[in-house]
């Protein structure tokens, strides 16, 4: 990474169209409980190419591994953990980037407003590229991807890679309010 790896996230209000005030902020190990009842609760399991896993065990270890990969933000409202996005270094100056909304939060703006922070943070810590993969049969998944500037990449049955360039300026961070 270019820039710094370290960088820390300032917690930020995330407003949904409903009017819900949201709070951003960088998980912590504290937030663990939390995110595991979150995927308890996620529907559809497994939908997103096998992910959430289907049960608290699973979601504990997988959550464990990520944490020690990667970087993370969530998005509360009430104490609940809601949305979650991962940051997953591939080399120095390029991470895999995966986002997760809770159902009930969906459609209202959580996931651009917790991808625009997170993309901001990840050119932030210095990432030139990002990738992701989803299923093509996600239109809401692939439509947001593509807003953020997200580019198609391979395709493969159902799947499909994208993939950003933080570097070029494809992506502007979001305006100060």
């Amino acid at each position: 990474m270019t820039g710094a790896p370290n960088a820390a996230f300032r917690p930020t209000e995330v407003r949904t169209r409903e009017g819900r005030t949201l709070q951003g902020k960088e998980y912590s190990a504290g937030d663990f409980g939390a995110l595991v009842e979150m995927y308890q609760g996620f529907e559809p399991k497994r939908a997103a190419q096998g992910l959430p896993p289907p049960d608290a065990p699973r979601i504990a270890r997988w959550l464990e591994e990520l944490q020690h990969h990667g970087r993370a933000l969530v998005a509360e409202h009430e104490n609940k953990i809601v949305a979650h996005t991962i940051l997953c270094p591939i080399r120095p100056d390029c991470a895999e980037f995966t986002i997760f909304v809770h159902q009930d939060y969906r459609r209202q703006g959580v996931g651009m407003a917790l991808s625009e922070l997170t993309l901001d943070w990840a050119h932030q810590m210095g990432f030139q590229t990002l990738y992701l993969s989803t299923e093509l049969s996600n239109l809401a998944a692939v439509g947001l991807f593509r807003k953020l500037g997200f580019q198609m990449g391979s395709i493969w049955g159902n799947e499909c890679e994208m993939q950003l360039d933080l570097a070029q300026g494809r992506w502007a961070p979001p305006k100060a309010a």
